[in-house]
C-alpha cells in the first residue's frame, strides 16, 4: 500500500495539534514569541538561515530548521504537523529588489508551502499605516508598498489568515529603548521632527499574546487588526519615561538635552534608513482594546514595557559567578602560569595586557596567543605615558628613582596597573584580581610585596560607594615560589613555554643577557630541562 503526501499530512495533523512554525525565529519578536509559546505548551519550529541563529533558537527550547534559500519544498516540510505559521521574516530597509524578494516573494513562498502542508492559519505582522500606501507622503516608500502588496497576496490566497498592523513593539532588547538609553548616557537625544507625533507603542508580551491567540484559532479568520497599546503618547514623552525608569532603578543621570533634527537629515544623523524615519512619521492612532477583546488578552500599561526594556539594558539578568577575575597578563612565564592556574581553578577570566611605551612587541604577541589558547577575553590597555625610569632620565626628566633602580623599574608601576585592574574588575563584575608575581619580585620591587598589596586591596575596597557591598580580593598564587617552582607548576598545567616571552629587549629572539632571560635560563638548567625559546 502506498501513501501520498496528503495522506501523511492527514496522519500528521491527527497526531499533533499544538505545533507552531515561526519564520525569522531569531529576531526580536521571534525570540520573545518562542519563549512565551513554549511556556504555553506549544512545540515550536524556528526557521532561520544561519547556524549561529539556529543555536540561539535551540538554546531557548525550540527546534531549529535552517533554510538558507527560503525555498518552497523545505518550508513545506518544516510546516508539516504545524497548526499555524507566524511569518516574522521581513525587512524594513533595503533596495527595491530586496523588498521584492524578502517581503513579497517571501510571503508567496510561505503561503504556497502552508497551503500544501495544511496549515490552519497564517499570522502576518504587517505595519501600522500600510493601508495608507500611495495616499500619504510618509507611506509612499518601498517598505510600505511591499507590506501592502504582501497583505493583498495573503487576502487573495486560500490559506486562512490573521494580519496585524503593529505600532512600536517595546520590551526587553527591543530596537528603540536601548538606543534612547545610550543617547541619554551621552547627554543629548536626537529626535526627528518635533517629537510630538502621536504613537501607541505596545508591550511585546501583549503583541506575543495576540500572535499566539491567533495561532491557536481564537477569533475569526480573514481579519486585519491594529496592534497598538492603550495610551497615545509621543517620542518626547517616551524619552521622559525612559529617564524616569532609569532614575527609579538607581541610576543618577542628568536630564538629557533634546536636539530636534529634520526628517531629511535624520537618516544620516541617527544612522538608520529613510524607511524607518517614515515609520516614525506615522501618526495613525487606534483603539487597541478592540484587538485585545477579539483575541482574549488584556493590554498592559506601556510603562511596564519601558521598565522591562530599561532593566534589560542596564540590569541584565545573568548567572551568578562566584569566581570571576581580572588577570594581569604580560606574556611572560610567570603571568602565563598564573593564567593557566586560574583557568584550571575554574575562574571566569578577563585578561589585561598593558601596552606601555617600549614594551616588547613579542611580549604583546605572547599575551594575545596565551589568552586565545584558553579562549579568554583579552583587554589591551594603552598607557603610552608609562616609561621605565632609565628612559625617563635619558629624556631629561629629573627622576630620582632612575639611579640604582632594578632593571625594568617603572615608578609606581603596580599602583597604576592594579588601579586600572580594579576599574576593569568593577566594569566586568569581578571579585578577584590575579597577578603572577613570584618570590623574587617581592625582593626586587618595593611595590610587589605583601604589605603593599594588602594596603592596596584595602584602598580599592574603601573607594567603593556606600551602597556597593561587593569586595575585590587580590590573589597571587605564585607569590611564595621561586622560578624553578613556577616552571614545575607550569609543566603540570600544560603551559606552552614556547608562547611565553621573558626578555626586556625587543628582538626577534630573547637577548639571553637581561635579568629575566638569566633567571629563566637558570630555572630550566636547575631542572635539567631544555628551553626551546619563543616559537610562534
Amino acid at each position: 500500500m502506498s501513501f501520498t503526501f496528503h495522506d501523511k499530512l492527514k496522519d500528521a495533523h491527527t497526531m499533533e495539534h499544538k505545533k507552531l512554525a515561526i519564520t525569522g525565529a531569531n529576531g526580536y519578536l521571534g525570540i520573545h514569541t518562542i519563549k512565551y509559546a513554549i511556556k504555553k505548551g506549544w512545540q515550536v519550529i524556528g526557521i532561520v538561515r544561519r547556524e549561529e541563529a539556529a543555536k540561539e533558537v535551540e538554546s531557548i527550547g525550540a527546534e531549529a530548521i535552517i533554510i538558507k534559500d527560503f525555498n518552497h519544498k523545505s518550508l513545506r516540510d518544516a510546516f508539516i504537523r504545524c497548526k499555524a505559521v507566524i511569518h516574522f521574516r521581513g525587512v524594513v530597509c533595503g533596495s527595491k529588489e530586496t523588498f521584492e524578494k524578502v517581503n513579497i516573494e517571501g510571503i508567496r513562498t510561505v503561503l504556497n508551502a502552508a497551503l500544501e502542508a495544511g496549515i490552519s492559519r497564517i499570522i502576518f505582522p504587517s505595519g501600522l499605516g500600510v493601508d495608507k500606501y500611495g495616499t500619504i507622503e510618509w507611506a509612499n516608500n518601498e517598505y510600505f508598498r511591499s507590506k501592502n502588496v504582501a497583505e493583498q497576496i495573503i487576502i487573495q490566497e486560500k490559506v486562512p489568515y490573521v494580519i496585524f498592523r503593529p505600532s512600536y513593539i517595546l520590551g526587553p532588547n527591543d530596537e528603540l529603548i536601548p538606543d534612547i538609553i545610550e543617547q541619554i548616557g551621552n547627554g543629548i537625544v536626537l529626535v526627528a521632527g518635533s517629537g510630538k507625533i502621536p504613537m501607541q507603542p505596545i508591550f511585546v508580551n501583549d503583541a506575543v499574546a495576540a500572535f499566539l491567540a491567533a495561532a491557536d484559532g481564537i477569533g475569526q479568520d480573514k481579519q486585519i487588526y491594529d496592534l497598538v497599546g492603550p495610551k497615545i503618547t509621543n517620542m518626547l514623552e517616551l524619552i521622559e519615561m525612559v529617564v524616569k525608569n532609569m532614575i527609579e532603578l538607581g541610576f543618577n543621570i542628568p536630564q538629557p538635552r533634546i536636539n530636534n533634527i529634520s526628517f531629511e537629515e535624520a537618516p544620516e544623523s541617527l544612522g538608520i534608513c529613510k524607511e524607518m524615519i517614515d515609520v516614525m512619521r506615522c501618526d495613525i492612532t487606534s483603539d487597541g482594546n478592540k484587538t485585545a477583546n477579539a483575541l482574549g488578552f488584556t493590554l498592559s500599561d506601556i510603562n511596564k514595557a519601558i521598565k522591562e526594556a530599561v532593566a534589560a539594558k542596564l540590569v541584565p539578568k545573568e548567572k551568578k559567578v562566584e569566581k570571576r577575575a581580572i588577570i594581569l597578563l604580560s606574556g611572560g612565564l610567570d603571568s602565563a602560569t598564573a593564567l593557566f592556574w586560574a583557568h584550571h581553578q575554574g575562574y571566569e577570566l578577563y585578561a589585561l595586557s598593558f601596552n606601555y611605551q617600549f614594551r616588547p612587541e613579542k611580549e604583546k604577541l605572547a599575551a594575545k596567543r596565551l589568552a586565545e589558547a584558553l579562549r579568554v577575553k583579552i583587554i589591551e590597555v594603552p598607557i603610552d605615558y608609562l616609561k621605565e625610569s632609565i628612559d625617563l632620565r635619558i629624556e631629561g626628566f629629573p627622576i630620582p628613582t632612575a639611579i640604582h633602580a632594578p632593571e625594568g623599574f617603572i615608578p609606581t608601576r603596580n599602583l597604576v596597573f592594579y588601579s586600572i585592574a580594579a576599574y576593569y574588575a568593577e566594569v566586568y563584575g569581578c571579585n578577584y584580581i590575579i597577578g603572577g608575581h613570584i618570590l623574587t619580585d617581592t625582593i626586587r620591587f618595593p611595590d610587589a610585596d605583601s604589605h603593599f598589596f594588602n594596603s592596596l586591596e584595602k584602598l580599592i575596597n574603601k573607594g567603593k560607594h556606600s551602597k556597593d557591598m561587593s569586595t575585590i580580593q587580590l590573589l597571587f598564587p605564585l607569590i611564595k615560589m621561586e622560578k624553578k617552582d613556577v616552571l614545575k607548576l607550569a609543566k603540570e598545567l600544560d603551559v606552552p613555554f614556547k608562547w611565553t616571552w621573558s626578555c626586556y629587549s625587543d628582538g626577534e629572539e630573547p637577548c639571553g643577557k637581561c635579568s629575566c632571560c638569566s633567571k629563566r635560563a637558570e630555572a630550566f638548567s636547575t631542572l635539567g630541562w631544555v628551553d626551546q625559546g619563543f616559537r610562534l
